[in-house]
């Protein structure tokens, strides 16, 4: 994982975890191999911007917490503003 990352966010694996799926249930939903969703916690391998779609639905979390538990450095980037049209 990135060293940036900030200690109050949390990893992939807890994420995971938290929305209640094991490594093995959470690749079968994302349609990926476990050992695809071992390497992504690991920070081995990066998923692709369709796959970290996927992780944000199943998890129901931001895109942002998502790149976020996988080590990416999201700083800079702006968070979604909804007009209140």
């Amino acid at each position: 994982m990135d060293k940036n990352l900030c200690t109050t966010d949390k990893p992939l694996k807890e994420l995971i975890k938290q929305h209640g799926y094991t490594q093995k249930s959470f690749a079968t939903a994302l349609k990926k191999h476990v050992s695809a969703v071992t390497a992504y916690i690991a920070g081995k391998k990066s998923p692709t911007i369709a796959v970290v779609a996927d992780m944000c639905r199943l998890l129901d979390e931001s895109p942002k917490t998502v790149m976020k538990s996988l080590g990416i450095d999201v700083s800079g980037i702006p968070d979604d503003h909804i007009d209140d049209q």
